[in-house]
């Protein structure tokens, strides 16, 4: 016997998408506010949610195209502003 409190979330199309959007969301909210500890949870979460997205899009590669190509913008984004924040750490 298994208990289950929250019903499995579906990652599969659009709402594997939605999810991972606001994510995104939150951490280009985090990136502006300058909250690293915050970038750093999502980064982690975006992770294990990617994991899943790719497990429950197999049979759909478009959608693992997408979520992914908008991915990589917030991830240049972040990378973009750590080079920023170590030059600003040099001088």
């Amino acid at each position: 016997m298994t208990v289950q409190l929250v019903a499995e979330f579906d990652y599969q199309g659009a709402n594997g998408l939605s999810l991972l959007r606001q994510m995104q969301r939150d951490m280009i909210d985090a990136l502006q506010a300058e909250n690293w500890q915050r970038v750093r949870e999502l980064d982690q979460t975006c992770a294990a949610l990617v994991e899943r997205l790719i497990a429950a899009n197999r049979a759909d590669p478009s959608t693992l195209v997408q979520a992914l190509g908008e991915l990589k913008g917030v991830y240049a984004n972040l990378i973009q502003q750590c080079q920023r924040e170590v030059s600003a750490m040099a001088l």
